[in-house]
């Protein structure tokens, strides 16, 4: 299980956040366990040589889950990998994210069913399909949750984020999934209610609330299933980005570097180069 969160902020932007532990039968699998993921959407109409070759439409969304690792681990892997390999008629506009949260959806229920025939409710997890439509133009971000039903189904439904903000509840501007969503939501409510009653106001108290909430319920241990280091991750209309977490360091010589820049606990100032690149993400 994990905890993830997904809120608006000022300026058409979601954030995401989640922990990263895995926890198995017999404890904690791993400390680095990739919670949220990008879905990519290509899009390809005929060229003039008749072939679907032109590819007119290509954009990221963000995929976050909790509950079965097995089972939305494939099910990102099937949409990633067919969301990636859409064609249709010259003029067809982009699908919708609604279309995209419904195939998401029914892939998430072909594995459920798939995996539960051994697994039974093992095999069940929650997710939050999120990102830019691009054909409404704004923001949307979808919940999709297991439904018990013969055959198992997958059910999604809009919710619509007002901007976080310390003047409105956090169920109005905050989506959260887990393991204990009930304490990270009264956590981040009495969070934004104790920055009021320390008169702070600046924008940036709210927006980086659940963040705040999230790494002090993996410092005091509050749920066992729930652990690691914090992911983070945004989407816009340019896309959807993973985000690293800046953090102090204590400098190792003859290096003087005091900080570094962590993915899912990895500094990525100390992972190998990848032929001549580097590995790197905006960070905050």
């Amino acid at each position: 299980m994990t905890l993830v969160a997904v809120w608006k902020v000022q300026g058409d932007r979601l954030m995401a956040i989640s922990d990263s532990r895995i926890v198995g039968n017999h404890g904690v699998l791993t400390e680095h366990g990739p919670k949220l993921l990008p879905i990519t959407i290509s899009c390809k109409q005929p060229s003039e040589s008749g072939s679907f070759d032109r590819e007119v439409f290509r954009a990221d969304v963000g995929f976050a889950y909790s509950g079965a690792t097995l089972s939305a681990l494939a099910t990102h892997a099937l949409s990633n990998t067919f969301l990636g390999k859409l064609i249709g008629s010259p003029g067809a506009p982009p699908p919708s994210m609604a279309d995209i949260a419904r195939f998401v959806a029914g892939a998430g229920a072909e594995y459920m069913r798939e995996v539960g025939s051994i697994a039974q409710q093992g095999a069940f997890f929650a997710a939050v399909v999120f990102g830019w439509c691009h054909r409404e133009n704004r923001l949307r971000v979808f919940k999709l949750a297991p439904r018990t039903t013969t055959p198992l189904s997958v059910d999604f439904h809009e919710k619509e984020l007002l901007e976080i903000s310390l003047e409105r509840p956090a169920s109005q501007s905050v989506i959260v999934i887990g393991s204990s969503p009930g304490l990270f939501e009264q956590a981040i409510e009495d969070e934004l209610a104790s920055c009021r009653e320390r008169g702070e106001t600046h924008p940036i108290v709210a927006y980086d609330a659940p963040k705040r909430v999230l790494r002090r319920l993996i410092a005091d241990n509050e749920d066992e299933k729930v652990g690691g280091t914090i992911q983070q991750a945004w989407a816009t209309a340019g896309g959807f980005q993973i985000v690293s977490n800046m953090e102090p360091i204590t400098p190792t010589p003859p290096s003087t570097r005091n900080a570094g820049l962590f993915l899912l606990g990895f500094d990525t100032f100390d992972l190998a180069g990848v032929g001549e690149y580097l590995v790197s993400s905006e960070g905050r």
